[in-house]
């Protein structure tokens, strides 16, 4: 039996100094074919790899993996392949190695012998954590697609789709309370390991009541009062602390531990010192504020504390896309969204799977995982540039509102040469004023007017922001509007204030008008339904791969889960599909009672 864990270490780089196997390549044994058609003549999934790929992977796909000294280790392509069947299966560590030692279609697929014993279980932990440097888990992907592709199981051109589901991070939810008590625990947990001679002269009899066990609400104290006393007190016990440890004469490599980094974050982010000096507890975020609207010039001329306009300096906790919400996975981030199931709030992340759509067999060939609060259409570029990587040219790629703007539209048919498809946000006002929308209006680009359904020529139009980004702002005359007879079907005011129009520049409002008109037609409606199988791909890895729960912590090693789901998801669904042009010999269903007489009827 192999083990990785004994290997020595390279200073180095501070990974196992295991220098590659060389295992791939082989054929399959004899008496292990023999053996695995005699137990399963139907074949698995395992032995269909085989079968049709040979071996999905090989061992120079992994040359950049591993040092080329060291002790000689395990093939990484017969590892990747046992990551692959693992999630393909939904497996642990321990399970997977047992596959591997017992069952006798894993050992066709890896061409092992019937008395191979197999490895430790720990070797697929530290593979993980091989994958989950300098992108390798999309490599691994992408090496698997251009296998497929090879293998005519996929095609470089065609349609495409993208859905997002959020992922539930290995963490509890926490109170702000339970946070800073967990975060300060944990990093008197990892202090005591690195110095327990230093820490100890700094405990107090009462340190072990609060940070000696997990904190949980019922053993919090009861009462307004008595919890802002409690918080603070862990804020001055965090803050004597980090006050120690960044001494002078404190020994540098406890700064360094990632614990005490991060309550040193965790506390800027809960506690802030007033004019006096005194340490205090931060308000709860304003749900008004918005980072993105904080430099525009209209609302930055209002006094702080007004209406719209939130005050910078105000002591709150930061947004939720920097806000620190467990010291397990400070990369897991809380988020909420809005669903026609009603409100969702997790923490964790998101991931996002990209997969064709031709006819023949789904595949999965790419897949990006984001902090949770990052919006669908946040990803889209990034998803854009990794299909121009892998090869893909010419794509449909159909997505669902989340990922559509006018401006997305824009950029992947300019940047990239791909037809997004997919509806873009109705008119917001259409609902309050149903006799005219936007589209009703004809602009004049060249002399910079608009003219609504009843002939009025607004002025010029004069340039403004809407969210950061360029747009025109139309404003028709009061008095034209005052007399207009239809006047309260599109201002939907009985004050006389005029029509307030804001177009998109000349190139995206044509994208817009067009996509509005286009996506209302039951001919649009029948070419977009293809996106609705994303929805059978995310309950499939979600159901049957696990992928709605992370089994490790950081976005990294996250992302390495979700693209062996990916991979796994792949194997199995090509392994139930004949090959390419063949036709499945299943007898003819019969036919009923009343689908005769329906067919007797309409001839």
């Amino acid at each position: 039996m192999v083990r990785w864990s004994g290997a020595g270490r390279s200073e180095r780089s501070g990974v196992a100094a295991v220098a590659m196997g060389s295992a791939s390549g082989r054929m399959v044994p004899p008496l292990t074919v023999r053996m695995a058609r005699a137990s399963n003549p139907r074949g698995t999934v395992a032995m269909w790899v085989r079968d049709r790929l040979d071996e999905l992977f090989t061992d120079e796909d992994f040359t950049d993996w591993y040092p080329s000294d060291g002790r000689r280790g395990l093939s990484p392509a017969r590892l990747a392949m046992v990551s692959v069947l693992q999630y393909a299966e939904n497996l642990t560590d321990r399970q997977a190695a047992e596959a591997v030692r017992c069952r006798l279609d894993w050992k066709y697929c890896l061409g092992l012998e019937l008395d191979d014993s197999g490895f430790d279980f720990s070797v697929l932990s530290e593979f993980r954590d091989r994958m989950a440097q300098d992108g390798r888990a999309d490599r691994l992907l992408a090496v698997m697609v251009d296998r497929l592709a090879s293998a005519g199981l996929v095609k470089r051109r065609g349609a495409v789709r993208t859905d997002s589901t959020h992922v539930l991070a290995a963490v509890r939810t926490l109170s702000r309370t339970e946070l800073v008590t967990e975060t300060l625990r944990a990093a008197l947990e990892q202090l005591v390991l690195a110095d327990e001679q230093w820490l100890a002269p700094l405990i107090t009899a009462d340190w072990a009541d609060r940070y000696g066990r997990p904190a949980f609400y019922h053993r919090l104290p009861k009462g307004k009062a008595a919890l802002e006393e409690y918080v603070l007190q862990v804020g001055a016990d965090g803050v004597g602390l980090l006050t120690a440890v960044f001494a002078d004469d404190a020994p540098p490599r406890l700064r360094a531990l990632p614990q005490v980094e991060l309550l040193r974050q965790v506390w800027v982010q809960q506690y802030w010192h007033d004019g006096s000096g005194r340490l205090r507890w931060r308000d709860p975020k304003s749900h008004r504020d918005r980072l993105s609207r904080r430099d525009m010039a209209r609302r930055a001329a209002l006094p702080p504390g007004t209406e719209g306009r939130p005050d910078p300096d105000k002591a709150s906790v930061p947004w939720a896309s920097i806000e620190i919400v467990s010291p397990y996975d400070p990369e897991a981030r809380y988020c909420q969204k809005l669903t026609a199931a009603g409100k969702k709030d997790w923490i964790g992340y998101r991931d996002h799977q990209t997969e064709t759509c031709d006819d023949g067999p789904h595949v999965i060939v790419q897949v990006m995982t984001h902090p949770a609060p990052e919006q669908d259409i946040d990803a889209l570029d990034a998803i854009h540039q990794a299909l121009v990587r892998q090869g893909f040219t010419g794509l449909e790629h159909f997505v669902d509102a989340g990922y559509v703007t006018p401006e997305s539209i824009h950029q992947a048919a300019n940047a990239h040469g791909f037809v997004l498809t997919g509806p873009v946000r109705p008119d917001p006002r259409a609902r309050e004023h149903p006799g005219f929308t936007k589209a009703d209006f004809v602009p004049d680009w060249e002399a910079r007017t608009l003219t609504c359904p009843r002939g009025v020529t607004s002025p010029p139009w004069k340039p403004t922001l809407g969210d950061g980004h360029e747009r025109l702002s139309v404003l028709f005359p009061k008095p034209a509007c005052r007399a207009c007879p239809d006047r309260l079907e599109c201002t939907g005011n009985a004050d006389g204030r005029g029509r307030h129009i804001i177009l998109l520049p000349q190139h995206l409002q044509e994208i817009q008008t067009r996509v509005r008109r286009e996506q209302d037609t039951p001919r649009w409606q029948q070419h977009y339904a293809v996106r609705a199988g994303c929805e059978a791909t995310v309950s499939e890895t979600v159901h049957a791969h696990g992928l709605r729960h992370c089994r490790y912590h950081g976005i990294a090693k996250t992302h390495v889960q979700h693209v062996l789901i990916a991979a796994g998801t792949n194997i199995v669904r090509l392994s139930g599909h004949f090959p390419p042009g063949a036709i499945p010999p299943r007898p003819p269903r019969r036919t009923s009672q009343f689908q005769r007489l329906c067919r007797n009827l309409a001839q």
